[in-house]
């Protein structure tokens, strides 16, 4: 692609500014030596050394170094302050054995009140000026589509509230259906079983987890995530002092369990805000629209297949509408349609024009003569909303456009 300094206001600042490669089947944005912007704008690929790659995951260095606040900080040299989460993912198919976790959330800030949690704001440190508040890490590309995704986001807000036999999680606890961190489905909790006033009985649930992102969001998640009211959580019991050797299945088919219990505490409405106060803000006016940087790490640039896969599996995750699935939810399904996550156009996140280089697959040749544009074949303007750029003798404003043939696209940077 050629641009010459003319007069045309429109053709000057779309074809002179920095181009950004993207055929929209096989080439990433290229932001640097070592960060790329997949081809449909949703996820970035930070490269590591070889050596620093394998380090990250065979000493687990999101939790053991400073090694996520290099990385955000990072990030930031490129990203405008623009998201309220940054996931790592690293490059691998399958959980390594190395990473005792399929999932981990860093909590490094929070403004909410009424959820358990203080007041504070650490993004300072990993290179945000305020907005950000966690950082994730999935060690795998599964675990974006089958979980534990929802379960890292709901720590965003839980489990900090209630106290249980297993911390941040809801252990032992009951609620309107079992939850994304654990925990048994209220109505099926009997008593007295076998006569002992202390021995208790539910039905097969997880203390930590209950099966990836193939259950949605409970009550009482849902209601500290700022989703729902109060009022929307109906009473339930947590056990948080367990005797753990009884803690056994109770059936030979395995879909019951029996456990005794110290202490039962049961909540009702009044009782969580006597505990926790009023959440603030309230469900009205609570943040319910997420924005959501997406990281792969990896030693190598993705391939074409790779890109693919991300892609595919942050859309899914990230959808606004029901995904025909029964057995998985997406976090719109998972909040009952009260929330989303935002991953798109991040290259409008992007601080200034990156570093670009010509893409040699795009074949098109497009010139600029004063007022008017000869290319080797028919082109098309849009902007990222997919609207058509029909006046091109108007002022463009800042922004990324797209030019459209009929074989490939190319995006470019008015600035």
């Amino acid at each position: 692609m050629h641009s010459h300094n003319q007069n045309n206001d429109t053709m000057k600042k779309l074809f002179t500014a920095v181009l950004i490669c993207l055929a929209t089947s096989a080439h990433a944005l290229q932001v640097s030596d070592s960060l790329f912007i997949s081809p449909s704008d949703n996820v970035a690929n930070l490269l590591m050394s070889a050596a620093d790659y394998d380090s990250w995951i065979l000493n687990d260095e999101f939790q053991t170094t400073n090694k996520p606040t290099v990385l955000t900080s990072k990030l930031y040299q490129y990203f405008k302050d623009d998201f309220d989460m940054i996931m790592f993912i690293t490059n691998e198919q399958d959980r390594p054995s190395t990473i005792p976790y399929y999932g981990i959330n860093s909590s490094i800030a929070n403004g909410v009140k009424g959820i358990g949690k203080s007041i504070f704001n650490y993004s300072s440190y990993f290179g945000s000026e305020g907005k950000l508040f966690s950082v994730m890490y999935l060690p795998y590309l599964n675990a974006i589509k089958y979980g534990p995704t929802l379960h890292e986001f709901c720590h965003c807000w839980a489990n900090f509230a209630i106290p249980t036999v297993v911390s941040g999680h809801w252990g032992i606890c009951g609620g309107n259906t079992k939850g994304q961190l654990g925990g048994f489905e209220q109505s099926t909790l009997m008593t007295n079983v076998d006569g002992i006033a202390n021995k208790y009985s539910v039905e097969s649930f997880g203390v930590n987890a209950n099966g990836g992102n193939g259950v949605p969001y409970n009550e009482m998640e849902l209601y500290l995530m700022g989703m729902l009211p109060i009022d929307s959580v109906h009473e339930f019991d947590a056990f948080p002092e367990v005797d753990s050797e009884s803690f056994q299945y109770y059936d030979e088919s395995h879909t019951r369990i029996s456990f005794l219990a110290n202490k039962r505490n049961h909540y009702t409405q009044a009782s969580l805000i006597e505990l926790l106060g009023k959440r603030e803000p309230d469900y009205k006016t609570s943040q319910k629209e997420f924005r959501a940087l997406f990281v792969v790490l990896s030693k190598q640039p993705l391939t074409s297949d790779e890109w693919a896969a991300y892609e595919s599996g942050i859309n899914w995750f990230c959808q606004t509408s029901d995904d025909g699935l029964s057995w998985l939810y997406n976090f719109w399904e998972a909040t009952r349609g009260l929330g989303s996550i935002d991953p798109a156009d991040l290259s409008l996140s992007l601080k200034s024009a990156p570093s670009g280089f010509v893409d040699v697959d795009m074949p098109v040749d497009v010139r600029i003569l004063p007022s008017t544009i000869i290319c080797s074949e028919s082109f098309r303007i849009f902007n990222l909303s997919g609207q058509e750029v029909t006046d091109l003798n108007g002022s463009l404003p800042y922004g990324i456009y797209i030019v459209r043939t009929a074989n490939a696209s190319k995006k470019v940077w008015v600035n």
